[in-house]
Order: C-alpha cells, then structure tokens, then sequence
C-alpha cells in the first residue's frame, strides 16, 4: 500500500488536528524565513547606501599614538601607546593631501562637529547637527546646492534644517545663531537620501575655519579623501599613509576605506539577523514537540490497525516509515504554509520600509529542510513506539 496515500488520508481526515499540530511549525518557518529575508534585505539596502555615497572614499580618523624608542617596547610590535589622546589631525594636513598631485588622491576634507545649538534669532532652537568642513566635502559627497552658494562665508543649510528653521519661507540672505554668534545664509542643500553615518539634510555646514574659530579648536575630527576610483583606493591609502606619517611620526591616525566600513556594518547586520532568527527557531522546536505529542496520540488511536498490519506481514521498518511519512508530511505542509506567509509578510514590510528585502531561494530550501528535519526528528519517538508494538497486543486493544 502507498506510504504517502497512508499518510495523506490520515492527515486529511484529522483536518482540523492536523492545522493545529502544523500551527507551530507554521509560526517558527514564517518568523525565521521572513527575519533572514528582511535581514538579507537591509544588508542589500546598506550596500546600495555605500556605493552610492561612494566606494572611493577613506576616512583618516585620530587614534592612539605609537613611539618607537631602544630598550622602552611595550604592547605589539614594540609600541608603546597612550591613552586619552586628542585628535592632532589639522587643517594643513588636510592642504597636505590635496597639493599632494598624487593621481589617486582626487580631494580632501577635514570635517569637525560643533557642539553648539543651531536657531533663528528669538526662536527656540532646532534639532540639527552642526559641522564645519572644507569646501570639497560637497563634491566628496556629492552634495548638490538648490539655492545660493557653497563657497560663502556663512552657513550652508540641509533642507530639513531650512525648512525647520524658516517653514516655507526663503532661507537665503537670513540670520541665524550659533550659540550666540550671528551668521547669514549662504546657502541651501538640495533634499538628499541619508547614508550610513551622513544624513545632509538634518545637518548646518560652516566653512572649515569658521567652524575652528567658533569651537576653540584648532584640529579636525577626521578627513575624508576621495580616491580617484574604487579600483585605485588601495594606491590613495598607501599616498595618504605615506603623506601623514610624514607629518605624523608617532602614527596617532588611522585609515578607514569605504569597504572595510561596509563589512563591519554587513558583519554586525548579519551577526544579529541570526540571533533573532535563532530566537524565532524556538517557535520551530515548539512545533516540532507539537507534531511529536500529536503523533504519539495517532499511534494509540491506531493500535488495531498496526496490529492488523503486522499480521499481514508489515515488518517493523515498513511501520517506522508510515508514522515518519505522516509526521514529515504535516511538517513539511507547516513549512510550505509558513514560506508562503513570509513570502507574503517580507514583500509589504520591505515595500513599507524601503528595503530590497524579498525571498530568495536558499530561503526557501533552508526552511523545507528544516520542516523536513523537524518532521524526522520529532517522528522518530512515536514511529519507533508503534513499531514495536506486538500483534496480539495491538490487536487485543479497543
């Protein structure tokens, strides 16, 4: 007789049971295949963010200083470092790199933050970031002007910003307070998509020096460098070592490409994706214990028809198979049910949020191997249990 017909017939006359031992399996596919798929879609949607900002890009960031000296090694390499160190980057550094006439070192930047409250003249202030760059961050960053200039003496506004600060009302030509100094408009950002670590919008740009002046400061936070192309990064990393160790001796910076970026970003995205994938397996145990239980209590509903086959000559593996079938079968149809759910859930999320997160195939294969594996798993207890049970016992039993 057809293991499957078996199978099937027994699952399908059982309907309203066999939804609900399938429930379990349905809830942890679905919470696993639609986390790994809006977990794949956000990685997509994070790479898309850096290509676009620019794959060329290497950032110079402080970091500890390291002294060689005869006879004083300490740590790695014979460095000794020191703790609480300011950045000692500087605007000149920056004119380093751009009179450097290397080819590969299109442009650099130096950008600080100023830790100041952007407002309007007897008005509150807004929630906006508050940077001073050089002029060739805009191009870096491919930041467009709407209105007026880049390359004024005054502040250079995000369309958030403007719009907080002015509601519909022109910008350009008015007044606004740093704390307590004074500046005029110059110009207006064209409203642009956010990216890791840069949102344009929500941000007030001041000429580098300005920003210096206003702060106390007299270095940078970090420089940005635009490599000639995404192919050349390596050779405008080794320039831009070369260039800063020569102003720097004691090494105190470090150099950070586009890319390695990305893949800490991806890795850290990835690293929870799984975590929380791993929370919604649970569901996916639980179900699996579900099928085990309700399998269990199939096979003594049906002790007279096992009975009734091992007298037929069934042998033990022919009914270890039967109750694997059956509990394979309602897994599997708990798999397929909650792979559909998550096809469905991770397109309108995705779309909802505006990620490129949809299924894919090895999502799909990842969640009918697990539904195979739970049905196998939690099978084997009660198939082994209605195997061994002996003809004149079974066939004695109501």
């Amino acid at each position: 007789m057809n293991t499957f017909a078996i199978a099937w017939d027994s699952v399908w006359h059982h309907r309203t049971r066999s939804f609900l031992t399938a429930l379990g399996i349905i809830i942890g596919v679905f919470a696993v295949v639609t986390l790994t798929s809006l977990g794949g879609g956000v990685q997509k949607y994070v790479n898309q963010k850096f290509v676009g900002v620019g794959a060329n890009l290497i950032t110079v960031m402080p970091a500890l200083p390291h002294i060689h000296s005869k006879g004083h090694h300490s740590g790695f390499g014979g460095r000794k470092a020191f703790a609480n160190v300011p950045s000692t980057l500087t605007p000149s550094d920056v004119k380093a790199l751009n009179h450097s006439r290397h080819a590969v070192l299109r442009s650099a930047a130096g950008v600080i933050t100023v830790p100041s409250l952007l407002s309007r003249p007897n008005h509150h202030p807004v929630s906006a970031s508050i940077s001073g760059v050089s002029l060739q961050f805009f191009s870096i960053q491919s930041l467009k002007i709407k209105t007026g200039t880049l390359a004024g003496r005054g502040i250079v506004l995000g369309s958030t910003v403007a719009k907080e600060l002015f509601n519909h009302h022109s910008a350009l030509g008015q007044h606004v307070l740093i704390g307590k100094t004074q500046l005029i408009v110059t110009g207006i950002l064209r409203s642009t998509p956010s990216s890791p670590g840069l949102n344009p919008n929500d941000t007030a740009y001041l000429p580098l020096n300005t920003a210096l002046a206003l702060s106390g400061q007299k270095t940078v936070s970090q420089i940005i460098i635009s490599a000639s192309s995404a192919q050349n990064v390596s050779a405008a990393v080794t320039v831009a070592r070369r260039i800063l160790m020569f102003r720097h001796p004691s090494h105190n910076f470090k150099i950070i490409t586009s890319q390695q970026i990305l893949s800490t970003v991806i890795s850290t995205t990835r690293v929870i994706t799984d975590f929380l994938a791993g929370i919604a397996g649970i569901a996916l145990l639980v179900g699996g214990i579900g099928i085990m239980n309700i399998m269990l209590v199939t096979v003594s509903e049906r002790f007279r028809e096992i009975g009734i086959r091992k007298a037929l000559g069934a042998r033990d593996g022919d009914i270890v198979i039967q109750f694997l079938t059956e509990s394979v079968l309602l897994s599997v149809i708990g798999g397929i049910t909650g792979t559909i759910f998550a096809g469905i859930a991770t397109h309108v999320v995705g779309k909802l949020v505006g990620i490129p997160a949809n299924l894919t195939l090895g999502s799909v294969l990842t969640a009918v191997v697990f539904s195979i594996g739970v049905g196998v798993i939690f099978g084997v207890l009660p198939a082994i249990r209605a195997a061994r049970l002996m003809p004149a016992e079974a066939l004695r039993s109501d």
